[in-house]
């Protein structure tokens, strides 16, 4: 039966097992809140201004180090 592969037996949890799981379960829940933060529509012109920042650099200015003339 399915249910013997997914028993835990939470008495034999060491104190690591239980700091593994409480680490595990606050960055999953910090995920989530980044993911909801940054893909919230609000948001969108706050990081737009950060597209190009990696390619952006002082001789150029915006899309025009991509190979086009500037």
């Amino acid at each position: 039966m399915i249910k013997n592969y997914f028993q835990t037996d939470w008495a034999a949890l060491t104190r690591a097992d239980w700091a593994g799981l409480v680490i595990v379960s606050l960055l999953t829940l910090v995920m989530i809140g980044l993911y909801v933060w940054i893909f919230k529509p609000g948001n969108r012109n706050k990081f737009e201004q950060y597209r190009d920042f990696v390619n952006k650099d002082d001789a150029t200015s915006g899309e025009a180090g991509h190979g086009q003339a500037q």
